[in-house]
């Protein structure tokens, strides 16, 4: 599954079939529609009452709930039983407690269903050229709870106790996940052929060129080079376990109270990238996007996300080494996916990594395992 293929499977659904699927689906009368941030799928944060209910103010109408409308990729809605194992995980973890996205289930009971829908066809700006060219595609659906609050990216700072409570969750997480009693076949064979796995970190060879200056593209290369060095070539001894996938700024909610000086972690969402593969892998990703967040200090919220998780799972000696090594594919995997889809779709929020991500990743790289670790606090 790489960027290429996928990318012509984009959904592009308009305001009125996401109108005319919630009620004929779900039973909802939609009052409001907006369009949610996506790479490759489609979201939309829908606020819906019950049919028959009348249509009030979202001010004043208590039967008004917010839900998310999750439209999946059409290439990656052949994975049926991928999606279903994904969506078995949320709903797992909902029930244990964790406070993330639940799934609801339609008029008939299922928290999946494969639509087909017309009209898909849609052009990049400035070009003649159809991204979807099909005029009808089927997409899975799925309706999530909305969970509501602030995400992380958009905090002018983010306090310490917000990745220490980040650390926390995810370990949590992984523990809990040890329990899940679901066949991990499906799953395990996303990892090794989903772009955005870290098992894939090679595969973004083929985009090279998407990086003009010859340096970054050294670096990038020396990257993928070490990673298949260290961690693939003893990627069977590392633990493995269901992981989240995409343990990003954008998927993680807090509570923050403007003009109080108070944050805390509050939920995550967005478990779409969730597969079965090595633990490590998870904390690698989130660490990627916590060194270039906005904290006071990149090392000190690195520490604190480590001292967090480390309270409720010890790593191994062989997930310590290859730490720095997932931290990096990621960035790799970022940087270049960000740069393909905006040459795509010409949208700005592929590029949120490349603000800061170069650097981040150039400083790490050149620093090496000891000094971050002693930066970090880790050992």
């Amino acid at each position: 599954m790489d960027w290429k293929e996928i990318t012509k499977g984009k959904p592009f659904l308009t305001n009125n079939q996401v109108v005319s699927l919630l009620k004929e689906s779900y039973g909802y009368e939609v009052i409001k529609v907006t369009v949610l941030d996506s790479y490759d799928c489609q979201n939309f944060l829908v606020d819906v009452a019950p049919l028959n209910q009348g249509t009030k103010s979202l001010e004043t109408d208590e039967l008004t709930v917010k839900y998310v409308l999750k439209v999946t990729n059409s290439y990656l809605s052949k994975d049926e039983q991928d999606l279903r194992d994904v969506t078995h995980i949320m709903e797992f973890l909902s029930s244990r407690g964790f406070p993330c996205t639940k799934p609801v289930p339609n008029k008939n009971g299922d928290l999946c269903q494969l639509l087909t829908f017309q009209n898909l066809s849609f052009k990049t700006p400035g070009s003649c050229t159809s991204l979807n060219k099909n005029l009808e595609d089927t997409f899975m659906i799925r309706l999530v709870t909305f969970l509501p609050e602030t995400v992380l990216n958009t905090l002018p700072l983010v306090p310490n106790n917000v990745f220490e409570e980040m650390g926390e969750t995810l370990a949590q997480m992984h523990l809990a996940l040890q329990e899940l009693d679901m066949d991990k076949i499906a799953l395990q064979e996303m990892s090794e052929n989903f772009s955005w796995s870290l098992d894939c970190v090679n595969k973004a060879r083929e985009y090279l060129y998407v990086v003009e200056d010859s340096d970054k593209r050294q670096l990038v290369e020396d990257v993928m080079n070490e990673f298949e060095r260290v961690v693939l070539s003893r990627k069977e001894e590392l633990p493995h376990g269901f992981i989240h996938g995409d343990f990003n700024d954008v998927n993680i909610i807090v509570d923050f109270q403007e003009g109080k000086n108070e944050c805390c972690f509050s939920g995550f969402i967005d478990f779409d990238d969730a597969v079965y593969s090595c633990t490590v892998y998870d904390i690698g990703i989130a660490l990627m996007y916590i060194l270039q967040s906005k904290a006071t200090s990149s090392n000190s919220a690195a520490k604190y996300f480590l001292q967090g998780y480390s309270k409720y799972r010890k790593m191994t000696q062989l997930e310590k080494d290859c730490l720095i090594y997932c931290i990096a594919g990621r960035f790799v995997q970022s940087l270049l996916g960000g740069l393909f889809h905006c040459s795509i779709y010409r949208d700005e929020y592929c590029l949120l990594t490349q603000q800061r991500g170069w650097d981040a990743l150039k400083e790490m790289w050149t620093r090496g395992k000891k000094v971050s670790f002693q930066n970090w606090n880790f050992s």
